[in-house]
């Protein structure tokens, strides 16, 4: 399943761009699966560390900062394996 899942730049930003913060508790509306990829980016006037998970989850990191992002509405599903369960949305 992982072989079979990847994200151009253009699929990637995308995600991004769908992608919400996630507060405390939140995490745990997406499962976790072990495909990931990894790349950097530049926002904000910062050059942050990504991670994407294929079941919609995203951590940026710069320095000592991290940031959770998940990607869980509808728009959001060509680019996981997996979509959040929908009890938590």
């Amino acid at each position: 399943m992982c072989k079979a899942w990847s994200l151009d730049a253009g699929q990637a930003t995308a995600f991004f761009r769908l992608s919400k913060p996630l507060g405390e508790g939140e995490l745990h509306d997406f499962a976790w699966l072990p495909c990931t990829i990894e790349g950097r980016v530049q926002a904000s006037g910062r050059v942050w560390n990504f991670e994407i998970n294929a079941a919609g989850t995203s951590i940026w990191r710069d320095g000592d900062e991290a940031l959770l992002l998940g990607c869980a509405q509808a728009a959001c599903e060509p680019f996981v394996v997996l979509m959040p369960d929908a009890r938590g949305q």
